[in-house]
């Protein structure tokens, strides 16, 4: 809908509708949703292939790194997406964030056991990698994991 408008102007829904292949009531339904979410001056970009590509990237870039590293709660991140001006392209609830991060947590286990698996099997052992966090208890605290094993 967005790019035969993009490609040819403005147009009546009848018209859009004739180039989309969609009814009437269905295209009137996408131009008023088209124009709640067009308060962002970057609204228009979220519509195209490259911005709806990077809005995924800074959302699951988001969950990773605040979410899941740093252990920040939904509702934060909810309001994270709100600042941006995102609560309309971004199902920014705070149960979807979460439905959101526990999938990508669960990828990202099956990705490091697939990976393991892998290196497994060429019969390649890894040195131990140490890490560094700057987040400090009481006292502090030193973690290793043997990554063969996890």
């Amino acid at each position: 809908m967005f790019n035969a408008m993009r490609a040819h102007g403005k147009q009546s829904i009848r018209s859009l509708a004739d180039r989309t292949g969609l009814s009437k009531s269905r295209v009137h339904r996408h131009l008023q949703a088209i124009d709640r979410r067009d308060r962002s001056p970057a609204a228009a970009f979220w519509e195209t292939e490259a911005g709806r590509a990077w809005l995924i990237r800074l959302v699951v870039a988001s969950l990773l790194v605040f979410g899941l590293k740093r252990g920040v709660g939904a509702e934060t991140l909810r309001e994270f997406f709100g600042r941006l001006r995102l609560e309309a392209p971004v199902g920014c609830s705070p149960s979807a964030l979460r439905s959101v991060m526990h999938t990508l947590a669960y990828l990202l286990l099956e990705t490091a056991a697939t990976w393991e698996k892998a290196g497994l099997a060429h019969g390649e052992i890894r040195p131990v990698i140490g890490a560094v966090d700057e987040t400090f208890f009481q006292h502090m605290i030193r973690v290793f994991m043997d990554l063969a094993t996890g």
